[in-house]
């Protein structure tokens, strides 16, 4: 009766192992896949900082622009909420120009009347 008990209480104490086990390796490899997406992240924004870069010097070469109108602009478009806090505002759904019902997410195309939308290339 007593082995019993204890092989019991031992195959018990493996299954909480494994199990603690099995955590630890889940845990690993979602850190590594958060790791991963951050990295790739991390390299589209730098991309991106280096593509804005190079269309800035072209606007400025070739139209004559100053590092001043860029500043204007991004306060002007920043001040769109009414807030200075380097956020762009969220705007809320366009309305269907045919129905005039609200559109449902980025949807090019209205879910009530079928008609296609132009929709904002810049719309978050």
């Amino acid at each position: 009766m007593m082995s019993g008990l204890f092989i019991a209480g031992a195959a018990d104490q493996m299954a909480r192992s494994n199990r603690a086990q099995s955590a630890g390796e889940r845990a690993s490899r979602t850190a590594a896949e958060v790791r991963s997406k951050n990295e790739a992240l991390q390299c589209d924004v730098e991309k991106l900082f280096m593509i804005t870069e190079a269309l800035w010097s072209l606007l400025k070469l070739e139209h004559g622009y100053a590092d001043e109108d860029l500043g204007r602009m991004i306060q002007d478009i920043d001040l769109r909420d009414g807030k200075l806090d380097g956020k762009v505002a969220k705007q809320p759904n366009p309305s269907c120009p045919e129905c005039d019902r609200t559109l449902m997410g980025k949807h090019p195309v209205c879910l009530y009347c079928g008609t296609s939308v132009a929709l904002d290339p810049f719309e978050r």
